[in-house]
C-alpha cells in the first residue's frame, strides 16, 4: 500500500497504524510487516514520553460501540491528553473471576502473553507502567459469583499488578454500571496499598453518554476522560 501517493515535504514524520475488525471479517491478527522508504529517507526514534499508563479491562475499555474503538476510548484519550505512552490490556466479553463459562479472565491472564489459557508468560522487563487502570466486574455478572469470590479475585488481581509494577499508582474503577462495586472498593481496602485506590464513578455517565445500556458511546468516553485524567494526573505528579 503506497501511503503516500503525494510526496511529502521535507523533515520528520509520524505514521500511526490502526487495526479495526469489522464484525464478521476477523480472519487473525494483524501482522505489521515493515516499511519501504524512498531512497535517502530513514526513520528516527521519536521522543519517549516519561510516563505509561496500562488500562485494564473487558469491551467498554477496548471502546466497544465507539466510532474508532480503541482509539476513541477513554484509556487512549487519556494517555493523549496526559501525553504518556498508553496500552490497553482489554478485551471485549472479558471478566475478572475465572469460572467454568470459558470467558476469559483477566485475573488469571494479566500476567500471560495473550488471551489464551496455555501461552507463555509477559515479560514485565520490557516496559514498567506508571499507573494501571482497572475496569472489571460488568461481564462478571450473571455467572454464578459470589461477592466474596469476585473480591478475593480482585484483590488476587492486585497483588499481581503490584508484583509486575511495583511503583505503579493503580486506579480500580467502580465499573460505570455499579456492579460489583461494594466489592471492587472492598479489594482494595484488603489490598492495602498505598498507591491504590479505588475510583467512586457513581454518577460519571448520563443517559446519553450511552450507545446501549453498558457501553460508553465517543460522547460517554470524552465524560470518562475529563473525569478520569485529572485523578491520574495528580498522582503521576507524585
Amino acid at each position: 500500500m503506497n501511503l503516500t501517493p503525494a510526496p511529502l515535504a521535507a523533515g520528520n514524520h509520524t505514521l500511526q497504524v490502526n487495526y479495526q475488525v469489522i464484525a464478521g471479517s476477523y480472519h487473525g491478527d494483524a501482522v505489521f510487516q515493515g516499511l519501504t522508504l524512498d531512497s535517502g529517507a530513514t526513520t528516527f526514534t521519536p521522543p519517549t514520553p516519561k510516563k505509561l499508563i496500562e488500562f485494564v479491562g473487558d469491551s467498554i475499555t477496548v471502546g466497544t460501540t465507539t466510532s474508532q474503538n480503541a482509539r476513541t476510548a477513554y484509556g487512549w484519550l487519556i494517555g493523549e491528553r496526559l501525553g504518556a505512552d498508553h496500552t490497553q490490556i482489554a478485551q471485549g466479553g472479558a471478566a475478572l473471576v475465572d469460572t467454568a463459562d470459558d470467558r476469559m479472565s483477566l485475573e488469571q491472564q494479566f500476567t500471560k502473553l495473550n488471551p489464551n489459557a496455555a501461552t507463555p508468560d509477559w515479560d514485565f522487563s520490557r516496559y514498567q507502567a506508571h499507573a494501571v487502570v482497572i475496569n472489571l466486574g460488568t461481564n462478571d455478572v450473571g455467572r454464578g459469583v459470589s461477592s466474596a469470590q469476585f473480591q478475593a479475585s480482585y484483590t488476587s488481581l492486585l497483588r499481581k499488578v503490584r508484583t509486575a509494577y511495583p511503583n505503579a499508582w493503580i486506579f480500580a474503577l467502580r465499573t460505570f454500571s455499579g456492579r460489583f462495586g461494594t466489592e471492587t472498593k472492598a479489594a482494595v481496602t484488603a489490598f492495602g496499598d498505598a498507591r491504590s485506590s479505588s475510583i467512586d464513578t457513581t454518577g460519571w455517565l448520563a443517559p446519553d453518554d450511552l450507545s446501549d445500556s453498558v457501553h460508553p458511546n465517543d460522547k460517554g468516553h470524552r465524560t470518562i476522560t475529563d473525569r478520569l485524567a485529572p485523578l491520574i494526573s495528580a498522582k503521576l505528579q507524585t
